[in-house]
């Protein structure tokens, strides 16, 4: 006798007749959109393993030196080639790096010297400006004019006693004018004054 069966609910043949035999499926798929309900005593069903579930072993953190190291100690020539080069970028912005802080450095200091001159000239403009004040104030034009005033004075009254010792004495000599060089030198030796020119 043979039994001929027809797919239901989206189970195939075989699986049909193997239920008829009284064989569990191996597996049983559930169509799309049908959900499936388990019952209180039921045990949870295993999902697979997503790469989230996975456990990784934790990776500790390295520094660079250590890297390069490792990298210098590799068997493989192509990690000891870009250990190296690595190694010679490293170095080069190391010294970059501390070119820029030095030139920083250079500034800083420019400036703050620059500043001080500053204030300095400033400091300086102000005590000359304060120098200034007090000499306008203490000597005017009179004063400044005073000393070529009193010079013109003394220096007329000198001429008269030449004149007149020079009369005194048989020279000949103008009431007005330059008094000659031989009468003033000889003024000067007779009576042991310093004649002003």
């Amino acid at each position: 006798m043979t039994t001929t069966m027809t797919p239901l609910n989206g189970t195939d043949r075989a699986a049909a007749v193997r239920a008829a035999h009284g064989q569990l499926a191996p597996t049983q798929h559930v169509p799309m959109g049908i959900r499936v309900i388990k019952g209180p005593g039921a045990s949870p069903a295993t999902a697979p393993a997503t790469p989230q579930d996975t456990p990784t072993a934790p990776t500790t953190p390295r520094g660079v030196d250590e890297l390069l190291r490792m990298a210098m100690d590799s068997d493989l020539a192509r990690t000891r080639h870009l250990g190296e080069k690595i190694t010679g970028l490293v170095q080069n912005l190391t010294a970059r790096i501390e070119a820029e802080q030095e030139q920083r450095q250079e500034r800083e200091a420019a400036e703050a010297q620059r500043r001080e001159l500053a204030e300095a000239a400033a400091t300086l403009a102000s005590q000359l400006a304060e120098v200034r004040q007090k000499l306008r104030g203490t000597s005017g034009r009179d004063s400044a004019a005073s000393p070529q005033r009193s010079n013109r004075r003394e220096g007329a009254g000198q001429r008269a006693e030449i004149r007149a010792w020079a009369v005194a004495n048989g020279f000949e000599v103008a009431d007005r004018g330059r008094i000659s060089r031989q009468i003033t030198e000889a003024y000067a030796a007779a009576t042991g004054s310093e004649v002003a020119r």
